[in-house]
């Protein structure tokens, strides 16, 4: 299937067609506006960038451009197509929120130091 929302509507998305692996087709992706994609697909023969909105202008460029109604991030395929896409969802880099309380000092207790002498025995 094809790339797709939560509710299985398709992305407006900008295609090269030509044979890319997942990562080729993030360096062409990261060439273009990044504020609202959503993520990438790939096939034998094309690599797709999706956006959340509308795809770049095509006009002059090395892609085509279709625009679609899908938002939010990638979530899964929209089975309707006979074909077969790759689908990565885009993780923009910091957006992962911190924790808002860090992790709690171990509570072991403390250990005497030094513990005690080592015993000496006798023949």
């Amino acid at each position: 299937g094809e790339c797709a929302d939560k509710d299985g509507g398709l992305f407006s998305y900008a295609q090269y067609n030509e044979n890319a692996s997942p990562e080729d087709c993030s360096v062409k992706c990261s060439g273009l506006a990044t504020s609202a994609q959503v993520g990438l697909g790939v096939t034998a023969s094309a690599c797709r960038c999706y956006f959340d909105g509308s795809a770049p202008d095509d006009e002059g460029q090395t892609f085509t451009s279709v625009d679609e109604s899908g938002t939010g991030p990638v979530a899964g395929v929209n089975n309707e197509s006979g074909e077969n896409w790759q689908c990565y969802r885009r993780i923009a880099a910091g957006t992962v929120e911190p924790t808002t309380k860090p992790t709690e000092v171990p509570t072991a207790p403390v250990t005497q130091s030094p513990t005690q002498a080592p015993t000496t025995s006798s023949p």
